[in-house]
């Protein structure tokens, strides 16, 4: 209660302290980006406030999210038609379409039969490698569709009902390890395949515009990506239970699942009416990425590959989802009520992210980013080289992805990088990856990305928590990103025998 109330006070305080002292080269930041002197001290100031509130949870994570909401349109940061549809992102009716399917599991029982199914996998009664099977791999797998955030979405219910079925509740230190690793695993398969997330491609793209002749293959991401992605899922598997601390060493109601796994009934209608939607929904969501993939073997069909992603983007399969739910009927019943859908939906959850993306936007306006930028490159001591450039670019992105979202990060972070490398004569391959790996790691608020606003919204976890075990893992995380990756990308470099040097420095 003490740090509810310390938070409530701080956050507000720390608005007012950035209104009356701005920092160095926020000035030069705000003359750059076109606006008053006083955004970027202003922005900082939303940003403190707001994370102060969301890291101690003073008020609800979705009234913690409407600050920014109200005070950027309020200066002209953002217009409130922006601010406002926000709530309505693509990005929130994945969420949605995932807390709904989660819903359904729960209302026919398929959640507990897959659960149970999934005990046989691992028979053993370690809580730490039974958490890995059943939350970690499955979720880091699945990330090879193309979303980190659909692959969440399918994890997420079975993840649920394995805790229900051991009997965890909310207060146990396992069942919120569990699901924290759920949340990181997915965040770690971020790096996975080139299509995981959006700051690869965008990567990709940076490099083939400033590099004429010169492409990314899925291939490449391999050697450059991958790494780091198995890196993640094993550190953050780890450092979530060496921090948590579960209660207990051993799962001693694991053989009555594996013997109730052995004897389940067969399935009802309901159950197979809501299987049937889940598959469809998990082929929609895999299908765009496996023509992508299938794409770099077969290149006549990249414009089909394509045409299937426009015509199929993330929310796509998650709407469908939520209207076949309520529409079809089993024994005269439909799937889901709209009583099932409401109470389906985490609306603090939605509220959260929806506010995290005005956060985002209203930063980015205010020549926040710039500032950033601006700290890190202007500073005489650094001797630019592909070390030196590659980590500066990677600190840069991971600072901006913690207020902005990772693809905004990567959209700001990966194009200075190649700017910053071709001015100094240097290949940008290196620090533009360097980059857009960074964006992808922060973790350690809802906020941050999808995954963790999912597993957040399970009710398991503790925002404090998810605060110290993401900035632990992140910055180990990151700490080995810096050192690891550019030898990666000077190697894949020499593969394509490409120069290192681009002129002579």
């Amino acid at each position: 209660m003490r740090r509810e109330k310390i938070g409530y006070i701080l956050g507000p305080l720390l608005f007012i302290l950035c209104l009356l002292h701005p920092l160095p080269g926020m000035e030069a930041a705000a003359r750059l980006q076109g606006v008053p002197r006083i955004m970027p001290q202003l922005a900082l100031g939303v940003l403190l406030w707001t994370a102060t509130w969301w890291v101690t949870e003073c008020v609800p994570l979705g009234l913690a999210a409407l600050v920014p909401t109200l005070i950027f349109p309020l200066v002209g940061l953002v217009s409130w038609k922006t601010a406002l549809s926000s709530f309505t992102s693509p990005i929130i009716w994945i969420f949605m379409g995932g807390f709904v399917l989660a819903k359904a599991f729960q209302v026919w029982g398929l959640d507990r039969r897959i659960a149970l199914k999934l005990a046989l996998f691992y028979k053993g009664k370690n809580p730490f490698i039974n958490a890995f099977f059943v939350a970690s791999l499955p979720v880091f797998i699945l990330t090879m569709t193309g979303s980190i955030t659909a692959s969440t979405s399918i994890v997420y219910p079975i993840a649920l009902a394995y805790l229900t079925s051991l009997g965890f509740s909310r207060g146990s230190k396992y069942a919120e390890a569990t699901m924290l690793t759920l949340g990181q695993a997915a965040t770690a398969g971020a790096m996975f395949l080139l299509i995981s997330t959006p700051p690869n491609l965008i990567a990709k793209q940076v490099i083939e515009n400033n590099l004429k002749g010169v492409t990314i293959t899925f291939f490449d991401w391999i050697i450059i990506g991958t790494p780091h992605a198995f890196l993640g899922l094993l550190i953050t598997w780890f450092i979530v239970f060496l921090l948590l601390k579960p209660e207990i060493k051993v799962l001693s109601k694991k053989t009555q699942l594996i013997r109730e796994g052995k004897t389940l009934k067969p399935m009802t209608k309901g159950e197979k009416a809501v299987l049937a939607v889940f598959i469809l929904t998990l082929t929609l969501w895999m299908l765009p990425g496996a023509l992508l993939i299938a794409s770099s073997f077969y290149p006549e069909i990249m414009p089909l590959a394509y045409k299937v992603k426009g015509i199929l983007p993330e929310a796509a399969p998650a709407v469908l989802a939520l209207f076949l739910l309520g529409l079809l009927r089993v024994d005269k019943r439909p799937l889901l009520t709209w009583r099932d859908i409401e109470e389906g939906i985490d609306w603090n959850v939605v509220f959260l992210f929806g506010g995290g993306i005005v956060l985002g936007t209203g930063l980015k306006n205010s020549g926040f980013a710039k500032w950033i930028a601006l700290m890190l490159t202007e500073q005489t001591m650094w001797s630019l080289n592909i070390w030196t450039i590659s980590m500066l670019s990677g600190i840069m992105a991971f600072l901006i992805t913690y207020p902005a979202s990772n693809t905004a990060s990567s959209l700001i972070a990966c194009p200075l990088a190649a700017s910053i490398a071709i001015g100094a004569g240097i290949n940008p391959i290196p620090p533009v990856i360097t980059a857009a790996l960074a964006a992808s790691i922060s973790s350690a608020l809802p906020s941050t990305t999808p995954p963790m606003a999912i597993v957040y919204g399970s009710g398991y976890i503790r925002l404090w928590n998810m605060f110290k075990v993401g900035m632990v893992a992140d910055t180990i995380r990151l700490i080995l990103l810096l050192i690891i990756e550019p030898y990666l990308a000077v190697y894949l470099c020499q593969l394509k025998g490409l120069p290192l040097l681009l002129t002579s420095p």
